[in-house]
């Protein structure tokens, strides 16, 4: 039996408890309009862990490639050969040799947290559990997560994201570069190697921002939305609010009022054609006109009934010569037919007219026996 409800009435906090504690095996799902949330429990710990707004190998191929273990080419081709293979993203990915397992580990699990701790600022919604677990899981490169640990780390972050969520803008509007953010010169852009051989000397001043501020900062390279980057930074949902507002304070970062954001997420690609999509088997437009053109033929020029023959399915077109009866109940009233039709004769001009001829029966009462007669036929 499934447990359903509204948040309103039961919040998350002690629903993960009660997962926890009767340790609970199946799939969470939180809704919240046309947005919704699986959690995946195996005894009371997390295994798993996705959105349908994002599909959480896509962000993990995005956090992949802002942490320089993978190019953005190279993130392009493996989602267009996973969507030719059906294969797990996290299977190619490992397989190509540019991911080591400890990098894709880390990278499903900081997604799986940022999706999960967003659920716990959730003033309204809905819940399901279903003791049904997907036979698919990643329990490879996902290891189980307590849930103590989720808890503990959500009051945390419950606590601090108010204050976070005053200094920031809307999370959809787009953001740009300042004009001194465009001439500052970042420790991370910084050619070490130029240095080291005497072409360049090192500034003296540095950008006075912290690492994970610079990271954050290349960001909005483009005009981007707080939601966009939340979906590919390599920091935690509450730790980059944080370093965008800190940003935004110090005029390296504002909302613009002209530009749009215009960067597509890595994962947002052009399809190709589905191999399975059933028009790419669709019939010529020849080929209708064509099967009429061969049924008129049959239909006009039938070929010549032969039992033998190849083409009994065009022939059964032809009407009928005669209707040859199996059964002696049935010929006995075909005589009787006859007899009736043309009693001058007891029926024998009519049936040799139509290609049969009456014998007499082995009783003495006349007992015909209704039989083809074959130079009748051949004479018609």
């Amino acid at each position: 039996m499934a447990l359903e409800g509204s948040l309103r009435d039961f919040d998350l906090f002690s629903l993960f408890n009660m997962i926890k504690t009767q340790g609970k095996s199946g799939t969470l799902v939180l809704s919240r309009g046309q947005e919704f949330v699986k959690i995946f429990f195996d005894q009371g710990e997390i295994v798993g862990c996705d959105s349908n707004q994002v599909r959480m190998e896509d962000r993990v191929g995005a956090m992949l490639v802002r942490l320089g273990r993978l190019s953005g080419e190279e993130l392009l081709a493996m989602v267009q050969r996973q969507r030719q293979t059906l294969k797990r993203l996290g299977t190619l990915l490992l397989e190509s040799g540019r991911v080591a397992p400890e990098d894709l580990q880390d990278a499903l699990f900081n997604q799986a947290m940022s999706i999960i701790y967003r659920t716990f600022r959730w003033v309204e919604g809905d819940y399901r559990f279903d003791s049904i677990l997907p036979l698919d899981l990643d329990r490879e490169n996902f290891p189980a997560i307590p849930v103590d640990t989720i808890l503990m780390e959500a009051a945390r972050i419950m606590d601090e994201w108010p204050e976070v969520q005053r200094r920031l803008p809307d999370a959809k509007l787009p953001l740009v570069k300042t004009e001194e953010a465009l001439g500052l010169v970042l420790d991370i852009d910084r050619n070490l190697a130029s240095v080291f051989e005497g072409e360049a000397p090192l500034a003296a001043k540095g950008s006075g921002l912290s690492h994970e501020q610079e990271t954050t900062l290349t960001y909005f390279s483009e005009p981007s939305s707080i939601h966009t980057v939340l979906q590919i930074s390599r920091y935690d949902e509450l730790e980059t609010s944080k370093m965008i507002a800190d940003l935004l304070e110090r005029g390296l970062l504002e909302v613009s009022s002209a530009a749009a954001e215009n960067r597509a997420p890595m994962w947002n690609l052009p399809r190709e054609k589905d191999p399975e999509d059933p028009s790419r088997f669709a019939p010529s437009a020849l080929f209708w006109p064509a099967v009429a053109l061969l049924l008129a033929l049959g239909l006009a020029f039938p070929p010549p009934w032969v039992p033998a023959s190849c083409t009994p399915g065009l022939a059964s077109f032809r009407a009928p010569d005669r209707h040859m009866a199996a059964d002696p109940a049935t010929r006995d009233r075909q005589v009787w037919a006859f007899r009736m039709a043309s009693p001058a004769d007891g029926g024998a001009a009519l049936a040799g007219s139509l290609g049969f001829r009456l014998e007499p029966g082995s009783r003495a009462v006349p007992d015909l026996t209704l039989r083809p007669d074959p130079l009748a036929a051949a004479s018609r």
